[in-house]
């Protein structure tokens, strides 16, 4: 037996069986220096014993063996761990016992007398196969790892191929979503489109991702059931070992709910409570952007209720109240939709109409029909209505001064109507003169 003075050792365990005890003690002792973990037993039995009991990462074992021979042993083995390294060592070189060895999955096959240079040459490649098989089970655990967090995940997930088709989706986007795998797969994320997101958005990711950069965005998109929901979106290229982008991915937080109490709170903070006009903050504000714009001319229309505090006196304000609803839809109704009607006061009502002239002004307030309720005693439309002032700037700088004038030529026609009892006339010239 030739005997190796400096040998590597190998941070593995190994079962060793060999009936002859000779033999066993001399290549024990040798075995000892070469693997950090060595197990002996001295027949078949005894070695699947401590095969079961140890799960050692490479077997030695003989092949002629009292109670069980090693090819016995290596296929009771094999049931157990079919990808252990096994090496058989023999005195004899019968090409039935190769044959065998290779059916049943033999790794190496050594004769005896153990060459020691040729078992550590043997044990050296079982090392790189056993180091082999750990890195890829691990990779494979941690892509297995890897996996579960993305389908397990509380936000959507895309993978996408660089020209946009969808290659993964994970279990939280099919939820959202209401699309399923199979549904999503191969298709291009614009199924999901909600026509809400402007073309620059996009261009602008695109742009982003292609060149090599994370873009993130709020998006309004759709789901399958055709409702619109909210998402916080992540778009990251994906790259390979060179560097090279090779898919996207993009993760999603849906904020649906954000949205809409935001939303919510943005409504609230520009509209009337009672009567859902737009509010005087909001008036005011619009009042400024116009003076920065090209929609001129812009006429103003300003509204009061006539006799309103003598309703709440009579009949309560929550008649009042009814009253000021009832004047809110009698301007709705006159207006355009993109006209800005406001309540900017308790009974006073504002209307913004962007390129609008004096002219057509006039004629859209002739337009205002408010029918009020006498049934239960009220005060009577030929009594009470609203009084209106009208007024047109010609340009910004004379947009303070229009929303006077509007103000004072409702006053005027106010102040004619409790004189004349007569029914609703606009006042649109500086002297109070009435047209009916």
């Amino acid at each position: 037996m030739a005997i190796i003075k400096d040998v590597k050792q190998y941070d593995i365990s190994l079962l060793y069986i060999e009936d002859d005890s000779v033999t066993r003690q001399m290549v024990a002792t040798l075995l000892e220096r070469i693997v950090t973990r060595l197990h002996v037993a001295a027949n078949g039995r005894e070695g699947l014993e401590l095969f079961r009991a140890k799960r050692p990462d490479v077997v030695l074992t003989d092949i002629l063996m009292p109670e069980m021979s090693g090819l016995e042993l290596a296929q009771q083995i094999r049931q157990l761990s079919p990808d252990c390294p096994i090496v058989v060592l023999t005195s004899y070189n019968d090409p039935e016992y190769l044959l065998e060895c290779i059916s049943i999955g033999i790794n190496r096959f050594l004769q005896k007398p153990v060459d020691f240079v040729k078992l550590t040459q043997a044990i050296s490649l079982c090392n790189d196969y056993i180091a082999i098989t750990k890195r890829l089970k691990k990779q494979d655990d941690l892509i297995h790892l890897l996996s579960q967090a993305m389908e397990q995940a509380p936000a959507p997930v895309i993978i996408t191929s660089l020209e946009g088709t969808i290659e993964y989706v994970n279990a939280m986007f099919c939820r959202v979503t209401g699309y399923s795998a199979d549904e999503a797969i191969g298709q291009n994320p614009s199924i999901l489109k909600s026509g809400i997101n402007s073309v620059e958005i996009y261009q602008n990711l695109w742009e982003t991702i292609e060149s090599g950069l994370e873009w993130e965005c709020e998006l309004a998109n759709r789901r399958k059931n055709g409702q619109i929901y909210w998402e916080w979106v992540r778009i990251t290229p994906l790259r390979d070992k060179d560097g090279n982008i090779i898919k996207f991915l993009k993760v999603a937080q849906d904020i649906t709910e954000r949205k809409n109490y935001e939303e919510s709170l943005y409504y609230l903070s520009t509209h009337d409570a009672l009567t859902d006009l737009y509010n005087r903050a909001y008036f005011d504000a619009e009042i400024k952007r116009l003076a920065s714009s090209r929609d001129f001319p812009v006429s103003i229309v300003i509204a009061d209720i006539d006799g309103l505090k003598a309703i709440n006196d009579i009949h309560g304000h929550d008649h009042g109240d009814q009253e000021l609803k009832r004047g809110a839809a009698a301007l709705l109704a006159a207006f355009r939709a993109g006209d800005v009607i406001a309540r900017i006061g308790g009974d006073e009502f504002a209307v913004l109409l962007p390129r609008t002239d004096a002219n057509t002004a006039e004629n859209t307030a002739q337009r205002i029909c408010f029918s009020r309720d006498s049934s239960d005693g009220a005060l009577s439309i030929t009594e009470h209505g609203f009084s209106v002032g009208i007024a047109t700037a010609s340009c910004p700088a004379e947009l303070v001064q229009t929303i006077k004038l509007a103000d004072r030529r409702m006053y005027l026609q106010k102040y004619a109507r409790k004189k004349l009892r007569s029914g609703p006339r606009l006042v649109t010239e500086e002297t109070g003169h009435e047209t009916p």
